[in-house]
C-alpha cells in the first residue's frame, strides 16, 4: 500500500508513514482509555508482534502547546512530555497516551477493537 494512501485512510491518527518491505509503518498517538490491549497492561504486555510496539508513554491531559517540549511530526507537547524510554513493566493506564509504530492492521485493530482474519505469513 502507498504511504499516502495509508495515511489518507487512517486520517488524523496518523503522524508519519514509513514504507516497509512490502507495507507500511505508521506512527499514531492513541489514548489509552477504551484500548483492552493497551489498558491494565505493561509496555511490554502490550507488544504485539507484526501489529504494534508502544514507543512512548505521556499524559494523555496533555495539550498541544507552542512552549519547548517533546515534538513529533511537528506537533508540540507541553512538558513532562512523553517518555520515550518507558520501562517495560510500566503499566499503561487510562489517563495515558501512547505513541505506537503500527502496521495499519494493527491500527484497525486499536481503531475497531475487531481482530480480522489471520494473515498467513508464510512465503
Amino acid at each position: 500500500m502507498a504511504p499516502s494512501f495509508a495515511a489518507a485512510m487512517m486520517g488524523r491518527h496518523v503522524l508519519g508513514v514509513m514504507p516497509v518491505e512490502r507495507g507500511s509503518l505508521l506512527f499514531t498517538v492513541v489514548d489509552v482509555a477504551g484500548h483492552p490491549e493497551l489498558e491494565g497492561r505493561s509496555v511490554h504486555e502490550a507488544f504485539r508482534e507484526h501489529e504494534w510496539r508502544v514507543l512512548a508513554v505521556g499524559s494523555a491531559t496533555a495539550h498541544p502547546a507552542s512552549s519547548s517540549g517533546d515534538t513529533l511530526a511537528g506537533v508540540r507537547f507541553r512538558r513532562p512530555g512523553f517518555d520515550w524510554r518507558p520501562p517495560h513493566g510500566r503499566v499503561l493506564r487510562a489517563a495515558d497516551r501512547v505513541v505506537l509504530a503500527t502496521t495499519r492492521r494493527g491500527l484497525d485493530i486499536l481503531m475497531t477493537g475487531v481482530q480480522p482474519h489471520p494473515v498467513d505469513r508464510r512465503g
